[in-house]
């Protein structure tokens, strides 16, 4: 059973606007990984359906495209109903307020490199156009890095769907998909461990008052 395998079949009747609109829904589908359906796009371009390229392109427009979308929304309704917005939609798909204010953050202190970084981090890259519309990111330095980000993270899974059914003709996309799932979220908990302890040894000590 390949349920990924059978989505890009259907995908694939669709061509590149196919792609496209497999890159735009999720933007909106949190529930739809999008990590596995790349893989499974990248295993089909070995099957000649659509080339790397095309794979890559087709994807990364229509995510690209739903991002602005977001990151204008936020613009136009506010930032107060945004924020509400946000927490609510955290709470669904498992991203607690902390982890919300502390992407909110560092958004703030590192906004460019952040803007290309966050798109690297699961979860995290759906929240990113909303949040960099809460800290009024300049337009066109969000299309920029969100741009360079999402190239980053399709490309790696597209590529790697492509390098297994090389390696191993005839892997299961699903079953794939989900040992990655099994890497993002070891690689995940590393580096929030690494950025835990930076910032705790970073912190300088609190003295009290000097006695008198």
């Amino acid at each position: 059973m390949d349920p990924l395998g059978h989505l890009v079949e259907w995908i694939a009747i669709y061509g590149i606007f196919g792609l496209f609109a497999i890159g735009l829904a999720e933007r909106f589908l949190p529930a739809l990984p999008s990590y596995g359906v790349l893989v499974a796009i990248g295993i089909a371009a070995d099957d000649e359906v659509w080339s790397l390229h095309t794979a890559v392109i087709g994807t990364t427009v229509g995510s690209s495209i739903g991002a602005l979308g977001l990151y204008l929304l936020v613009r136009l309704i506010g930032k107060k109903r945004t924020t509400s917005l946000l927490y609510s939609v955290g709470r669904w798909v498992g991203l607690p307020r902390p982890r919300i204010d502390w992407t909110l953050s560092s958004l703030r202190e590192r906004e460019r490199a952040l803007t290309i970084m966050s798109q690297l981090i699961p979860t995290v890259r759906l929240i990113s156009p909303v949040a960099a519309g809460l800290l009024g990111t300049s337009t066109l330095r969000f299309i920029a890095g969100v741009s360079v980000g999402i190239v980053l993270w399709n490309g790696l899974f597209i590529a790697a769907g492509y390098l297994a059914v090389l390696a191993v003709p005839g892997v299961n996309s699903s079953a794939l998909a989900l040992k990655i799932l099994v890497l993002l979220v070891s690689a995940e908990l590393i580096i929030a461990l690494v950025w835990r302890l930076q910032r705790r040894f970073r912190t300088p000590p609190v003295f009290g008052a000097s006695k008198r």
